[in-house]
């Protein structure tokens, strides 16, 4: 891990993280996305917009147990995100993994020897963790995908 707490704290990724933490979860630009973009797009921008703490972790800090963390966190929030009949998007307003990102990541660079202590502890398990949410994303991606097909074939059949 990079020691110098001024370049890790005053890096531009940083910084990003800080605004993105404000913007989607203390005025809930996750959950609103979710809400207005349909078929999980919403997630899926909201995951793409996590990057910037996956990447930090890993190039800047370069700690992968942290990384690990990180993304086990962004990919909770996607899979969480996609649960259907708004349950995801419910959830999405309690479950705000940009700010458990960017606390995970601060302890971890200020030295907090808990945070440290728990990252380094839960490695292997956010290694499985990820699998795992991955091959869940992946299934409910394509039930969505389904339901999607589903509709248009049921709202064609009622136009007709």
């Amino acid at each position: 891990m990079r020691n110098d707490k001024k370049y890790l704290f005053s890096h531009p990724l940083y910084r990003l993280m800080q605004r993105l933490e404000k913007w989607m979860d203390r005025y809930f630009l996750d959950p609103l996305l979710g809400l207005l973009l349909p078929g999980g797009w919403g997630d899926v921008v909201a995951g793409l917009l996590a990057l910037p703490a996956i990447c930090y972790s890993l190039w800047v800090v370069r700690s992968v147990p942290l990384t690990l963390a990180v993304t086990l966190n962004v990919l909770t929030d996607a899979v969480l995100g996609l649960l259907p009949f708004m349950a995801g998007d419910v959830i999405d307003f309690f479950f705000r993994s940009h700010g458990r990102n960017l606390r995970l990541i601060t302890g971890y660079v200020d030295g907090d020897k808990q945070v440290v202590a728990s990252v380094r502890r839960k490695a292997a398990l956010s290694a499985v963790g990820i699998v795992v949410l991955l091959a869940l994303l992946v299934v409910l991606m394509w039930l969505a995908w389904q339901l999607g097909q589903w509709a248009w074939q049921w709202l064609q059949q009622a136009v007709h």
